[in-house]
């Protein structure tokens, strides 16, 4: 008996699953695979991106994929501004002038490659194992353009309803989206006043069932700088008159940090736990047990900071922590003297969650680790980049339903709603520069899919099904009109 979902159109499952498993395995994964193998990075990692042509290359082929698709109502067009990378700009039309507009966004912009792959995988080198694409972009985020192009073109294949449909692609999510809403502003006229976001570059807490994600962390980069001599000084001499650099910065750390536990110490870069929050993480733990933690690739015999999956939900969601990523003024060990060094400067990365004040938070974080410095060091904090967290509105009843039915049709089981711990700077900006359109914030970024580090994949499987359920979702967004 062939299964229909009522709640939109009387659409016919399998038909879909049929369109959808067929344009991912002759279509999609072979583009993300010739994707893949562009050594192409993000502006920030390549200062030679404009004159090398490998983003651009890499881009090419996913937007090749889209016009091969040949989607009714179609057009599209680059949008650059000198110097500064590009943006892909498509529109679909409606299928019924009144049935409003969606945005869909992705980018296809990729992280640096890094070292440690397994055998077998690399960064430029796509590999499939157990219905898995390895290989750096293929999850973060070069498989996104390529679904909007398949969910359409599965739609205007089965007849099935759409609104207008608007699709953003850009060039720079790993590097910031410092140019995106100049881009934006400048389309906003064409853009219209979308009614829903679609978002395809967030994450899931397993493959086994549809994912939402209800807030983002934002984030403050700084350096923090120690200086306490002049030049280089030999440890037999000076040890014991001079503190170390090391050591002062290690105790302007624990004003903001305590070391012990993890916590910042800070009140401005808390916001609070609701009760709603707080129910929402008891969800997510019985729903993911210990696979909260046992995703992640700790070394035998490491632990997570508690036992306590709740807990652990919440820290990586709505409760801010602070990261050492980098230094300067350290020697490498096989080249090290015994000198005490005249600086240390470390940089931190400080996860924030959503509706803190962030310029209140970074003032207050400068003040704590400049005032008073111990021995009267000189101390030096400059704020890089910095990124508010956000929090989408409650989802209205019609998508809540929508998504909720998908995820049991397609998966079998119900939709949840997570919070992230990374950032997506363009969903806040798009927030505030639409307040009433309706926010789905998902993607494929589940269990060891390793986005940013070694081993990236693609759960393929996990990619079927999540179209699928947008399938559904922009039919039910047709079917309010």
């Amino acid at each position: 008996m062939t299964l229909k979902v009522t709640f939109y159109y009387s659409m016919d499952v399998e038909s879909i699953k049929q369109k959808i498993y067929a344009g991912v395995d002759s279509g999609i994964v072979p583009a993300l695979m010739e994707y893949i193998k562009i050594p192409s990075l993000s502006p920030a990692y390549d200062p030679d991106w404009n004159s090398n042509g490998l983003m651009q290359q890499a881009a090419s082929i996913l937007i090749n994929y889209l016009e091969s698709l040949n989607i009714k109502n179609f057009t599209h067009e680059i949008v650059q501004e000198e110097g500064q990378p590009d943006l892909f700009f498509g529109v679909v039309e409606a299928t019924d002038p009144s049935m409003g507009t969606v945005l869909m966004y992705g980018h296809m912009d990729k992280q640096p490659h890094m070292e440690g792959w397994m055998e077998g995988t690399g960064p430029t080198q796509p590999t499939i194992i157990d219905g898995k694409l390895y290989g750096r972009g293929g999850a973060d985020d070069g498989y996104a353009i390529p679904a909007c192009g398949l969910i359409i073109k599965t739609m205007q294949e089965l007849e099935i309803p759409h609104g207008r449909i608007v699709i953003v692609g850009e060039n720079e999510e790993e590097s910031g989206s410092s140019n995106l809403m100049n881009y934006i502003n400048q389309l906003k006229s064409k853009i219209g006043e979308p009614e829903l976001i679609i978002c395809l570059d967030s994450g899931a807490g397993n493959y086994e069932q549809l994912w939402l994600t209800s807030s983002l962390r934002g984030l403050i980069d700084a350096e923090l700088t120690v200086k306490i001599l002049s030049n280089g000084a030999h440890s037999g001499d000076a040890s014991g008159v001079v503190a170390s650099s090391f050591r002062i910065i290690r105790n302007l750390l624990d004003r903001i940090e305590e070391s012990r536990t993890g916590e910042v110490l800070l009140p401005e870069l808390h916001t609070e736990i609701t009760p709603e929050i707080y129910n929402n993480a008891v969800k997510v733990s019985k729903a993911l047990g210990n696979t909260v933690f046992s995703k992640i690739p700790f070394k035998e015999g490491a632990r997570p900071l508690t036992s306590d999956t709740v807990q652990l939900v919440l820290n990586r969601t709505y409760k801010p922590t602070l990261s050492v990523i980098g230094q300067d003024g350290f020697p490498k060990v096989s080249v090290a003297g015994n000198v005490l060094r005249p600086y240390s400067t470390l940089k931190l990365s400080i996860r924030v969650p959503p509706g803190i004040d962030m310029e209140g938070a970074c003032k207050r974080l400068t003040e704590t680790l400049t005032k008073d410095p111990p021995y009267q060091a000189q101390v030096e904090v400059k704020i890089g980049d910095t990124g508010e967290g956000w929090a989408p509105k409650s989802l209205e009843t019609w998508l809540l339903e929508a998504l909720d039915s998908s995820s049991k049709t397609y998966f079998g089981k119900e939709m949840l709603q997570n919070g992230e711990g990374g950032s997506i700077p363009f969903m806040g900006m798009l927030g505030n520069m639409f307040p009433n359109a309706q926010f789905v914030i998902t993607g494929v970024l589940g269990p060891e899919s390793n986005a940013h580090a070694p081993n990236e994949m693609l759960h393929i499987q996990f990619m079927k099904n999540l179209l699928c359920c947008l399938v559904n979702v922009l039919a039910a967004h047709a079917k309010r009109h």
